[in-house]
């Protein structure tokens, strides 16, 4: 029961018997100016503190967690409108396999200086608190680096796709395997504007990427790379009519999708009007790009799977049916 008045960082790694920080273990001026916690690799730590340690954090302003493999969630759970970590203002969660929440309550949770917040290989939180709950965050700037986010309430900033992220470029989205995919009645008008390059490797439950809504919308993609996703049967959705998918679209790779049959199920001729490469390799259900018969416009194509001497505005034919 020593206080330390004047400690400002901490940072607590690789202490594999270290179970919380609780409150009736700590005299109440405990960490009274710490401004830095740092916990890394600490295997047995299922959650790291209490509402009332988290309270008395008067002045922590960045919190970081990452690789704490048991941990299931940041605060134990508590009661009551609550302002925890009242000058918090960056918060880092990386690489915790069984965190379902930040923290459990059942009433609203102000985090009123809160800047920042960066959650990364997290695959089982599916809402930054319970599901509803109210998230108060008025000073939040940037979430998963985009700095044009505009809310005040994490949960739907973080997990309810309610946010559009305007200024994102690339995007890449590795062993997730609770992903859905991509609708556009969950996403706002302007979701992925300037989306440039998307990268979607080892989700192993995702079956398609994205509807053909969603496919139109991404005005600005050049560069869509799949690969590693074993229960993907198509990257797009069934639609109709002729479609201009991916507008600006230059490469697309496609890798290691065993039950791939597909790129895209429709009855109507298929546009890729600035698609100049394409590279398909171990995708051994995939007969066609899209269905037999079926028109692909590529007049743009300069090179299918390394071969920069190809000639052809018909997808289908170029990779599948060998009459290039």
């Amino acid at each position: 029961q020593v206080s330390c008045p004047n400690l400002e960082v901490l940072s607590i790694s690789r202490v594999n018997n270290i179970s919380a920080l609780c409150s009736h273990q700590l005299p109440t001026d405990y960490f009274t100016k710490l401004q830095t916690l740092f916990v890394s690799h600490c295997g047995k730590l299922r959650n790291l503190m209490s509402p009332s340690v988290a309270k008395g954090l008067l002045n922590l302003q960045v919190l970081t967690i990452q690789g704490c493999e048991s941990m299931e969630e940041v605060i134990t759970k508590g009661e009551g409108i609550m302002t925890l970590f009242p000058r918090l203002e960056k918060l880092d969660l990386a690489d915790l396999p069984k965190l379902g929440h930040f923290f459990l309550t059942e009433f609203t949770l102000e985090l009123p200086f809160l800047r920042e917040i960066n959650i990364n290989n997290c695959p089982e939180m599916k809402t930054f608190v319970k599901q509803g709950i109210y998230v108060s965050t008025p000073s939040l700037k940037s979430v998963n680096n985009d700095d044009e986010v505009k809310v005040d309430d994490l949960n739907k900033a973080m997990f309810d796709s309610k946010v559009s992220c305007r200024n994102l470029e690339v995007l890449s989205i590795s062993r997730v395997n609770n992903i859905s995919p991509l609708r556009s009645h969950q996403l706002p008008t302007d979701y992925f504007t300037k989306l440039q390059t998307l990268f979607v490797s080892h989700c192993g439950k995702l079956r398609n990427l994205m509807s053909p809504s969603v496919a139109k919308r991404l005005l600005n993609l050049q560069v869509l790379t799949i690969q590693g996703c074993e229960s993907m049967e198509e990257v797009i959705t069934q639609g109709e009519g002729i479609m201009t998918l991916f507008p600006r679209l230059e490469k697309l790779d496609l890798a290691d999708l065993s039950k791939l049959g597909h790129f895209f199920l429709t009855e109507f001729t298929l546009e890729l009007p600035f698609l100049r490469e394409i590279n398909i390799n171990n995708c051994p259900e995939m007969k066609t790009f899209v269905k037999q018969g079926i028109y692909v416009s590529t007049p743009s194509l300069k090179s299918v799977n390394n071969d920069d001497e190809v000639k052809v505005d018909d997808l289908n034919k170029a990779m599948f049916d060998s009459k290039v």
